[in-house]
């Protein structure tokens, strides 16, 4: 289900997101403080402490909202509007043509055709971007980090379900001066990539809380 519509709109546009997507399928146990880190890991002596900085960054970004643009896994290329406030809750409001208006309200994503009337729900806890919308991100504890490449202006950063439970991983690509969050790639069990960029974002401001509610009796495009 979550590849179905999920998938097509939680990536971001780096090409270096194709290096990660290969990963093995099966369970795998939640890293630990022993975890030992080898190749794609650029600097393998310091993962933990690179984590726990990208975490903090994360943490102190309670909201933000600004443009996204999106690359489904054909090439197509989707624009539009994000709204984001942790815990759990994001909008995407997509540009036309798209008719896709996709929210979570910290349990579940819906997604909304508004040319078919159509309103397909998976859990929150169902996708990647779980990880990354919880109130205390803690990604080497809460999944299996597959990846972190310290390069020129990114950090790139690759994980999974430790659980086994998830298929795909999501890769997250961040500022490396400041750490901001600029991109993520999520990688589906069939190969396909969807990438989503962000851009003009406004940070920890407030964002009206009916963003993140959709009512299907509403014939309304949004608010």
């Amino acid at each position: 289900m979550m590849t179905k519509f999920i998938l097509p709109l939680l990536l971001a546009s780096t090409a270096v997101g194709t290096a990660f997507a290969q990963t093995s399928k099966g369970g795998a146990p939640l890293q630990s403080a022993k975890q030992q880190y080898n190749a794609p890991f650029t600097d393998p002596a310091n993962v933990r402490a690179d984590l726990a900085r990208i975490d903090a960054s994360m943490n102190a970004t309670h909201s933000f909202q600004g443009d996204f643009r999106q690359v489904s896994p054909n090439g197509a290329v989707s624009t539009g509007k994000i709204w984001l406030q942790r815990p759990g809750k994001v909008r995407f409001e997509y540009n036309a043509p798209s008719p896709l208006l996709i929210v979570s309200d910290g349990v579940t994503f819906v997604q909304h055709d508004r040319e078919l009337e159509t309103y397909d729900r998976v859990p929150l806890s169902a996708t990647p971007l779980n990880y990354f919308l919880k109130e205390n991100i803690n990604l080497a504890e809460d999944t299996e980090v597959i990846g972190l490449q310290k390069l020129p202006g990114q950090w790139i950063v690759t994980a999974r379900d430790g659980s086994g439970q998830q298929e795909g991983a999501i890769t997250l690509v961040f500022d490396s001066e400041t750490l901001a969050l600029q991109t993520w790639i999520i990688a589906d069990d069939f190969g396909g990539q969807t990438r989503v960029g962000l851009t003009n974002l406004r940070y920890n401001g407030r964002i009206d809380p009916r963003q993140f509610i959709l009512r299907e009796d509403s014939n309304r495009r949004g608010r």
